[in-house]
């Protein structure tokens, strides 16, 4: 069995401006596919597929950190 990729990407509520992380993996078959498998206190795993803020319920942007200045 091959070693499966794992890698970190910041997750961040385009509302509240919550950050966080999640951790993602390889799937088993090898290719592109990745599976979330676990993200920051404040965040859900909606679907296996998208994380959302918890308090908010919107759906976080995933791979950019938004400071409050930078929200309309």
């Amino acid at each position: 069995m091959a070693k499966r990729e794992r890698f970190v990407t910041p997750v961040t509520c385009p509302q509240c401006a919550l950050n966080g992380s999640a951790t993602w993996e390889e799937g088993e078959r090898g290719d592109l596919e990745t599976i979330i498998k676990s993200v920051s206190d404040g965040f859900r795993i909606d679907r296996g597929t998208e994380i959302y803020c918890a308090g908010c319920g919107v759906k976080a942007i995933v791979g950019r950190t938004l400071s409050r200045s930078e929200m309309k």
